[in-house]
Parts: C-alpha cells; sequence; structure tokens
C-alpha cells in the first residue's frame, strides 16, 4: 500500500485550510465592524445618528458568529462542549477505533503487544467557560488492542472532577 496521501485526503486539508481562513476573515470582520459600532455609539448623541453604528454591531454580530461557526479549529471545540454551567478544569476522554489502512504501528497499554488496529482514547484536561473549551491544559493517547479494548470499554467516556469525587464518596462507603 502507498503512502502518498488519497486525493480525499488532499481535498479535505485544503478545505479546511479554506474554512480557516474564511473563519479568521470574517472574525477579523467582526472584531472591526464591532470597534467601529462602538466608537461610532460613543461618539454620536443623538438618535437619528445611531442608526449606522448600531447597525455596525449587528453586523458585527453576524460576522463574528459566521466566523466561530465556520472556522474548523472553533467548530471542534464547540463540538466538545458540556453545559452552559460548567466553568473551570475537567477531564474528557474521546474514543476512536485504529484501522490497519492508517498505517500506525503502537504498542498496546495494556498488554504491551504490537498492534495495527485497535482502540484509541485521547485524553485532555481542558479550561471550560460556559462549557466551551478555550484552553487545553494535556493531552495523550493510549492506543489498545482489540482484546484489551473490549475490556476497556466498560469505563466510562468522559471524566470530571465531579465524577471522581462522586466515585470516591462511593468506594469510601462501600468499603
Amino acid at each position: 500500500m502507498s503512502n502518498e496521501p488519497s486525493s480525499v485526503d488532499v481535498a479535505d486539508t485544503v478545505s479546511e485550510l479554506i474554512y480557516g481562513v474564511a473563519g479568521w476573515l470574517l472574525v477579523g470582520l467582526g472584531l472591526l465592524a464591532f470597534l467601529s459600532g462602538v466608537g461610532g455609539t460613543v461618539q454620536t448623541a443623538g438618535t437619528a445618528e445611531m442608526v449606522v453604528p448600531l447597525l455596525l454591531l449587528v453586523f458585527a454580530f453576524t460576522f463574528l458568529t459566521s466566523g466561530v461557526l465556520v472556522n474548523p479549529r472553533f467548530r471542534r471545540r464547540l463540538d466538545r462542549r458540556s453545559g452552559l454551567t460548567r466553568f473551570g478544569r475537567a477531564r474528557t476522554v474521546d474514543r476512536r477505533v485504529l484501522s490497519a489502512a492508517e498505517n500506525h504501528r503502537e504498542s498496546c497499554v495494556s498488554c504491551d503487544s504490537d498492534l495495527t488496529e485497535g482502540l484509541v482514547r485521547r485524553y485532555r484536561e481542558e479550561l471550560l467557560v460556559a462549557g466551551v473549551p478555550v484552553w487545553t491544559a494535556s493531552e495523550g493517547r493510549n492506543f489498545y488492542c482489540a482484546d484489551c479494548a473490549v475490556e476497556d470499554m466498560s469505563t466510562p467516556t468522559v471524566l470530571d472532577d465531579e465524577d471522581d469525587k462522586a466515585r470516591e464518596q462511593a468506594m469510601a462507603e462501600s468499603g
């Protein structure tokens, strides 16, 4: 099997790059419109002159929202969001299947056997603001062979401080 990327991979990479550029341009336009709208609002005192600055603020909101939704980096963070009331640090774990077509050679963290297929667990510790991850403090990956992955599937997919406290309390009460 060749190591050259397929045309689909190239198209996905180019598409993500174009969406990223478009998202950042929209965010920049939104910030510019916001600053102009706020400056115009501060400078004008009459109600008749307030139409243009308020219209600029509406455009700013539209551009900023569109930029965040179009940019793949922002979209991935929004896809990982929690509830709106979540603030502070949270630990999360994502799982995906590792296929032989990816040409990855790793070793299983449980039994130390070589594998090309299995399960990949990516764990993160992130800072959440209103449920949206704004900063990733640490990130890592564990690879599991098919046999160990079956055993591992019994663990929860999302771990956070509240779950840890409840688990510790339940263990203390039971034993």
